[in-house]
């Protein structure tokens, strides 16, 4: 059991962190080509406007089916029904069709409103930016249900490598098109932006071509299972689509959530920042840039990681749930927590205390930049730990109550985000969704304990958070002292010295782990670090 929920975080980590790297590091050729520090928060705070809306429509649209079918052909092929399981991706995928071209037109027929609401200067210029994603709306559902059938056998390996493979082609496109507009062509980056964001259509049919390409070479393997597998029961269609759809909506809702929370923000950031404490709409706009277009692409890697790890558990816990072995669902589920702490507290608050370095590395230095960076670093801890929490519960058929939590979290984000970001600003917006992740997150937990996990379950998940604290601590004191002598102010010696302390301390982390037990008891091994020589 461990050792297919490491394979699969190994694959799903592979695709969902590489993708989500690449998704960053082209940013700094991206905007060094964009132009001035002015255009360059302007080109994000417009990229982000057509992207945000874009990724909630693509949330409703497809969040939850995929793994809806992951669920339900994990369960068919745990009762050797793969023709079941292959009758249902079947009609999933025509339905997915339908549902990416209504996802599209919606997007489209209503992205003047969304421009006119965004922290942007130029509705007319975000309107377009948003239309432009309209296509990759329209075909990346069918992708997403392929992937969730490869899921569903638990088969990691395409889902990871497509999400390279389609963020690759991506990213090459869109420094290729800003290139040839920018430097070869002279032209403004509004149409750079637009090339950009056109990008993410170029990305889908690589990965689809991926996709395919893999199926057919899989071909004899689920061919066997087909011959091996039982009679396909008599359900009809109408069944099927109820059952996708009873097993769907809470996933496409709660796989929204972060999504619904950034739109929040762009939706009412400028009202609130305008309207009530005088800002002009250009400030409003570099302002959203600093907190919300800037940090999410950083924070997006660290919140990846816990994606990664709980969709790697979602077909095993679907499994032990049907056969109902309440010890083993206990011991993935505390396994699972165990490996999401360890990987994901690191790596956000390592992150925040080199947020000078690291903002500075992928966008322009700002002393407030940074600092919005590094507490928004410091809060995806709060939807990281959210993200996997939820999709654990789902995983055990629970939807009603993961629902419920959402639903109580999207009601204390909307109380909470007037009177916290007239107070605090762009650390008030912030303040709200972690405070409301955190609090929604504590009540699932709760929850899980009482109901699945047993005294002892999770016996390392204090010393994890208490060597993390330590070195956290020791990481800022130490950057702290050198600040007072030098501070790096261009972007290959912010590189180099994010590289050299991030990984010194990245180092003792390891080595605390390792000393402690703890990498043994989640890994399996312990890594020999040091070799005695022979006497």
């Amino acid at each position: 059991m461990k050792n297919k929920l490491l394979s699969g975080t190994f694959w799903m980590m592979l695709g969902s962190i590489l993708s989500r790297i690449l998704g960053i590091v082209y940013l700094i050729p991206w905007l060094m080509m964009i132009g001035s520090p002015a255009d360059q928060n302007a080109a994000q705070a417009i990229f982000n406007a057509a992207y945000t809306p874009y990724a909630l429509f693509l949330a409703l649209g497809v969040a939850g089916f995929p793994t809806a079918i992951a669920r339900q052909v994990a369960e068919y092929n745990g009762q050797n029904r793969f023709k079941d399981s292959l009758h249902v991706f079947k009609y999933g995928l025509l339905f997915m069709f339908f549902t990416g071209a209504l996802c599209g037109l919606l997007l489209y027929l209503f992205a003047p409103l969304i421009a006119r609401q965004s922290a942007v200067v130029s509705t007319e210029v975000a309107t377009t930016a948003i239309r432009v994603m309209v296509p990759t709306l329209v075909i990346l559902p069918p992708m997403s249900m392929i992937r969730g059938f490869y899921q569903g056998n638990s088969d990691m390996q395409p889902m990871g490598v497509s999400q390279l493979w389609e963020q690759l082609v991506r990213v090459l496109f869109i420094l290729v098109a800003t290139y040839w507009i920018m430097i070869l062509g002279h032209g403004d980056y509004i149409k750079a932006v637009n090339y950009s964001t056109f990008a993410t259509f170029i990305g889908a049919l690589a990965s689809y071509i991926y996709l395919l390409a893999y199926m057919r070479k899989r071909f004899g393997h689920y061919k066997t299972l087909y011959h091996e597998s039982l009679p396909p029961r008599d359900v009809s269609i109408g069944r099927i689509f109820k059952d996708i759809f009873k097993e769907a909506l809470p996933f496409i809702y709660i796989g929204s959530a972060i999504t619904i929370y950034q739109f929040i923000d762009q939706l009412t950031f400028k009202d609130i920042m305008v309207g009530l404490t005088g800002l002009d709409a250009l400030q409003a706009q570099d302002l959203y840039t600093y907190f919300s277009a800037n940090p999410s692409k950083i924070t997006t890697v660290v919140i990846s990681l816990t994606i990664a790890i709980s969709e790697s558990s979602l077909p095993l816990l679907a499994t032990l749930a049907k056969r109902k072995e309440k010890e083993q669902i206990g011991q993935t589920i505390a396994q699972n927590i165990e490996l999401m702490l360890v990987i994901l507290l690191p790596s956000s608050l390592l992150l925040a205390v080199l947020a000078w370095e690291v903002n500075g590395v992928f966008f322009p230095f700002s002393q407030l930049g940074a600092h919005l960076l590094a507490y928004a670093l410091v809060t995806s801890i709060a939807l990281a730990v959210f993200t996997d929490l939820f999709t654990v519960i789902q995983s055990l058929g629970e939807h009603k109550l993961a629902v419920r939590y959402l639903t109580l979290g999207i009601v204390l984000k909307l109380a909470l985000q007037v009177p916290l970001t007239y107070i605090f600003g762009a650390y008030g917006a912030l303040t709200a969704t972690a405070l409301s992740f955190a609090l929604i997150s504590l009540g699932v937990y709760g929850h899980i304990k009482h109901k699945y996990l047993v005294r002892g379950q999770l016996k390392n998940v204090k010393l994890i958070i208490v060597i993390n604290v330590l070195v956290a601590l020791a990481a800022f004191l130490v950057n702290e002292l050198i600040s007072l002598v030098y501070v790096p102010q261009n972007k290959v010696t912010a590189f180099l010295y994010a590289a050299v302390l991030g990984g010194s301390f990245a180092l003792l982390y390891l080595a605390l782990l390792n000393k402690s037990g703890v990498f043994k008891d989640i890994f399996g091994f312990k890594v020999r670090l040091a070799v005695r020589g022979k006497h």
